[in-house]
């Protein structure tokens, strides 16, 4: 749904733009002829009756939703081909070389499609040829759709930093005061953690950890996830309750990685000799939301909801377990849905004073 939002906003953003800068010349240019006196008529130029034309508005239209189109396309190709994986300069040239390609075509098909209309004066190709300042358009226009790529690649790239949720939240300014919300966490963190460090190294274990991530990524918008943070090799999710249709789509993510992993067995089999697994604690509960910092401005989620998932988290491997959840959050999410739910016991969290009851959620064998 989020890639819709901002897919629709890329196709809109290339409109209106198009739109603004074509009636802006179509202004000056009725403007300058009004205020010169000049008869077109008399010119007998067919380029200058097609740039005080309305028909101008059109051509923008079409080059616009072409363009944004185009944008779209290259952006589903470079994750693909996992282009942003490669240096900044690499992937921004590679972009850069088919939005270059993309343009002209674009460009062939919007004056075509015109064409067929039947639109264009007779001799405007001609005339635009044979006028030097064809040329100067055509770097003008390069120069300034070369402007609009960098705008939106940077639009992009900030989601991706944040999240299209963080952003939103930021510009609408909801969490610039605290406010008190109903979430539920998921802290996933990678088994066998310090003997994997000591036997792949730095280099090689850090490699394994921004592979994870990169997998966990996959599935996110899949099931309706905010990444709240990374923590060295944990992953913190969470889910606004209210806004979750179905609750055990939090199990259903962990779950999901799980099997992802096991696909990709071969691939991490490969490239590091093991095959990551991850435990995972379950909880949910209110919480306050807060912007916080000003050089490095983030929205944080504080209160007990946190340090009980951290705690259930902890106590996997202690129950041999790889998603634990908390009693409350299951009575709340309903029938288990497909699950086996096996109750662990009334357990005493480390700095809780009170025992929770804690359950684990296995998927059918």
């Amino acid at each position: 749904m989020d890639k819709l939002k901002i897919y629709t906003g890329i196709v809109l953003y290339w409109v209106v733009v198009m739109n603004l800068v074509s009636y802006f010349a179509l202004v000056s240019v009725v403007s300058f002829v009004e205020i010169t006196s000049l008869d077109l008529n008399s010119l007998n130029n067919p380029l200058a009756d097609y740039l005080v034309s309305a028909y101008q508005l059109l051509e923008s239209t079409l080059a616009g939703t072409l363009f944004g189109v185009l944008f779209i396309a290259v952006n589903e190709l470079s994750e693909k081909l996992k282009i942003e994986r490669l240096s900044f300069s690499h992937a921004i040239l590679f972009k850069s070389a088919i939005y270059l390609v993309g343009f002209i075509i674009s460009s062939y098909l919007v004056y075509g499609s015109i064409w067929m209309m039947g639109v264009m004066p007779e001799g405007i190709i001609q005339v635009a040829f044979e006028s030097q300042i064809y040329l100067k358009l055509v770097i003008s226009g390069l120069i300034f759709l070369f402007i609009q790529v960098l705008i939106l690649n940077f639009f992009l790239l900030t989601i991706k930093k944040f999240g299209y949720k963080n952003i939103s939240n930021f510009l609408l300014g909801r969490y610039r005061k605290p406010v008190i919300e109903d979430r539920i966490f998921l802290f996933m963190d990678l088994k066998s953690s310090t003997a994997y460090a000591e036997t792949l190294g730095n280099i090689k274990y850090s490699k394994l950890i921004k592979d994870c991530i990169n997998d966990i990524n996959q599935l996110v918008d899949k099931f309706d996830a905010e990444i709240y943070q990374y923590v060295g090799d944990e992953v913190v999710l969470t889910w606004e309750t209210g806004k979750l249709k179905d609750t055990w789509k939090c199990i259903y993510l962990f779950y999901s990685f799980k099997s992802w992993l096991e696909k990709r067995s071969d691939h991490y089999l490969k490239k590091y000799g093991i095959i990551p697994e991850f435990k995972a604690g379950l909880h949910g509960g209110k919480v306050t939301v807060s912007e916080i910092g000003n050089i490095k401005r983030d929205i944080a989620y504080h209160g007990d909801v946190l340090n009980t998932t951290s705690r259930i988290q902890s106590i996997c491997n202690q129950y041999k377990e790889k998603l634990l959840v908390s009693g409350e959050l299951l009575r709340r999410m309903g029938s288990p849905n497909g699950y086996n739910v096996k109750f662990i016991g009334d357990v005493q969290l480390k700095g809780k004073q009170k025992k929770i009851d804690v359950h684990a959620v296995k998927e059918h064998t």
